[in-house]
């Protein structure tokens, strides 16, 4: 009985499946990945079908022109899947959180607290001394905007 690394065809099938996984898990976000798996696939197909030898140059070859193709094919409808950004901003639970201020904190000058075992930087458009009660207005990643 052959095992999937003794029959290139079955491996080179598992790879390209693993492959298409891990790109589903990402969310589409790497064309190459996509088009890897799909070459993977198409070459074991190939070679279970008797049209490549099985050997791994002929894979290799194999695998490497099908990925050009389908990178040269897809790249602009991929792209074009990955500019469909959500803009709309981040609500949060911190927005509305009062707090005293550790340090002081200015336009270019930014401060620091700790809530909930994380380190945030905190930013404000006015100067404000540390002590200062303030209200989170917005947040982004690792930043709390206050005033």
């Amino acid at each position: 009985m052959d095992t999937m690394l003794n029959n290139m065809p079955h491996f080179l099938l598992g790879i390209g499946i693993a492959l298409l996984i891990v790109e589903i898990l990402l969310g589409f976000t790497t064309i190459l990945l996509f088009t890897l798996g799909i070459s993977f696939i198409l070459t074991s197909g190939l070679m279970y079908f008797g049209i490549i030898d099985e050997q791994m140059l002929d894979a290799f070859i194999a695998v490497a022109v099908l990925d050009t193709i389908f990178t040269a094919l897809l790249w602009r409808p991929m792209r074009k899947l990955q500019k469909n950004v959500d803009s709309t901003p981040v609500t949060s639970d911190l927005v509305g959180m009062t707090f005293n201020l550790e340090s002081d904190v200015a336009p270019g000058i930014d401060g620091e607290t700790r809530y909930s075992g994380i380190t945030w930087k905190v930013k404000s458009a006015q100067s404000l001394k540390a002590g200062t009660e303030v209200k989170v207005v917005r947040v982004e990643v690792g930043v709390l905007f206050v005033e």
